[in-house]
């Protein structure tokens, strides 16, 4: 092979493993609050490998590309790599994720909904325990509260998943935390809210 080809090669591979960096970061960003909840010592260790990870092979890419006096694939992959890390970074993971779930789940929280209306015990599925903090919905008179966030050294302040039997006034609240009461900010829909 010649050395030419071997360089233009390279550059592609560079490409590649650039790309799949973002991909890996989008993956890990999105999957932030379960990974924080499961590994929490070790989540912002690996969103920081990834963000090292696209960075460094799409610098490496570019730089593959000048070496090959190809300007325009060396600006191209810059304007991309920036245009990437700022939609990843402005992104609100939280938010999105928290969303997604509620959206892809909604006949599971239907489905608490209508046990805690029956008076049943309430059945919680497996994955809300990726995106509670203990995968438990707590009752509070007529509310469910899903606790999502909850400050672990005094339980001082707390976010999460409430459904509300009645849409909410400025007089709502919900205990989010031993020691906080949040009140609903966001409509997720059927009744459940964001609640900080």
């Amino acid at each position: 092979m010649r050395p030419a080809a071997k360089s233009t090669h390279w550059a592609k591979w560079t490409v590649i493993m650039a790309l799949l960096g973002w991909l890996v970061l989008t993956i890990v960003s999105y999957l932030s609050l379960p990974m924080f909840q499961a590994i929490w010592w070790f989540s912002k260790l690996v969103t920081a490998a990834a963000w090292i990870w696209a960075a460094l092979w799409s610098f490496t890419a570019m730089m593959a590309y000048l070496s090959l006096k190809v300007h325009v694939r060396s600006f191209a992959v810059m304007v991309i790599m920036v245009f990437l890390g700022a939609v990843i970074f402005r992104i609100d993971w939280q938010t999105l994720y928290i969303d997604s779930q509620f959206w892809l789940h909604r006949d599971e929280f239907a489905a608490l909904v209508a046990e805690n209306a029956s008076g049943r015990p309430l059945t919680v599925p497996w994955w809300m325990e990726y995106l509670s903090i203990d995968g438990q919905v707590r009752q509070q008179g007529e509310v469910l509260y899903l606790p999502v966030f909850e400050d672990s050294w005094r339980s001082e302040s707390g976010s999460g998943i409430a459904h509300l039997p009645a849409p909410p006034t400025s007089r709502t609240i919900v205990q989010t935390a031993a020691g906080d009461l949040g009140t609903p900010v966001r409509e997720l829909g059927n009744g459940w809210w964001w609640v900080e």
